[in-house]
């Protein structure tokens, strides 16, 4: 697809004119895997310790980035790209776009549930323990909301509350 069009590396293949939040706390929650959502924050330490993450935590990592936070894609592509052992323009560019909803994707508005994909994804919650040590003890699928039983828990609160971003989300892309 790049070797056709080359400006779809930086630029929105399908342009949607998303007028992009940068709330630089937020961003920086995502980056740093405090985001106060498990599986996320697990995806994107995994990313900073080893240099990869499965596709999975990729696609949610970027589902989240630029649909709940709502952040331009190129945030994350740059982030990723400085981070990836496996980064290659074309697949980490054309990736974000695709869960932006920028690129070829058939379905530009789908927005990945965080707390229902890590009970999917990850229903004992081996993999969010394993890399969000602090949540080590709590037991069963509510590692995946930490917030019902959070009592002297060192993680942090959701930076946003999903209800309120898929509605933002839903707003700006006209679809309320």
């Amino acid at each position: 697809m790049l070797a056709a069009r080359h400006d779809a590396s930086w630029s929105d293949y399908r342009p949607r004119q998303d007028r992009w939040r940068s709330d630089e706390d937020e961003i920086t929650a995502w980056k740093t895997g405090r985001t106060g959502y498990p599986v996320v924050d697990a995806a994107m330490r995994q990313l900073a310790h080893e240099g990869w993450m499965h596709n999975r935590g990729r696609l949610l990592a970027a589902s989240f980035l630029t649909k709940t936070l709502y952040v331009d894609w190129r945030v994350g592509a740059r982030h990723f790209l400085e981070l990836l052992v496996d980064g290659d323009i074309a697949n980490n560019q054309l990736n974000w776009q695709w869960a932006a909803g920028t690129g070829t994707d058939t379905r530009p508005n789908r927005v990945l549930n965080p707390v229902t994909q890590g009970k999917r994804y990850d229903p004992h919650g081996d993999y969010v323990r394993r890399w969000v040590p602090e949540l080590a003890e709590v037991k069963g699928s509510a590692v995946h909301e930490p917030w019902k039983v959070k009592d002297s828990l060192d993680y942090p609160d959701p930076v946003v509350d999903l209800g309120e971003a898929r509605a933002r989300f839903e707003k700006a892309r006209g679809l309320d």
